[in-house]
């Protein structure tokens, strides 16, 4: 059992800690998660279908990370955001000029707000490159179900306008005088 157990741990754990990094971008709460998923694969290792250990590890993984968000919303929920905005702020480049860096923290920001399985969909398709099937599995919901949230998710990004104005002044694209007051109260918000 052993081999078969490192074999499984090697094979899987990278997609884990990725799956739970993107969903929760702090490294230490991904490690949690990661080790609590291999010590709950340990504990349930003659009970599983180990034709379907993917779909079981990400399942867990997901669980996991559901219980992670709600673990830090209780205790996060008494500090001060001041730094965050803070931090934000210093990412956007003063000459509308905008690095991938930049990009791309609002856009882990933005999956970062988006609720479940809409946040959880986008990460192991786009980020992961899970198949439907693989999700299915996981989300223990219909194939179609997954098409129509991943739809519904990347169209939420698509309508979030901090992320659209963003990629607009990175592209070069002219704004629009409606999307420059948002982009003017974006900033102002963020200095």
């Amino acid at each position: 059992m052993i081999p078969q157990y490192r074999q499984a741990v090697d094979q899987h754990r990278q997609r884990i800690f990725s799956f739970a990094h993107y969903s929760l971008r702090a490294k230490e709460d991904a490690e949690d998660v990661t080790q609590e998923v291999f010590i709950k694969l340990w504990q349930h290792w003659q009970k599983i279908d180990h034709s379907k250990l993917g779909g079981w590890l990400m399942r867990v993984a997901h669980n996991a990370v559901i219980d992670q968000v709600r673990k830090n919303k209780s205790a996060n929920s008494q500090q001060d955001d001041y730094a965050e905005v803070e931090e934000q702020a210093e990412e956007i480049d003063e000459g509308r000029q905008l690095d991938q860096a930049a990009f791309k923290q609002q856009l882990m920001e933005a999956i970062k707000e988006l609720d479940d399985p809409f946040r959880s969909i986008i990460v192991m398709r786009d980020v992961q490159g899970l198949s439907y099937a693989e999700i299915r599995e996981t989300l223990d919901m219909s194939e179609s179900q997954v098409k129509v949230y991943l739809h519904r998710s990347r169209r939420k990004l698509r309508e979030n306008k901090t992320l659209r104005n963003l990629f607009n002044v990175s592209v070069g694209k002219p704004v629009t005088d409606k999307e420059s007051l948002t982009l003017s109260t974006v900033k102002a918000t963020n200095e």
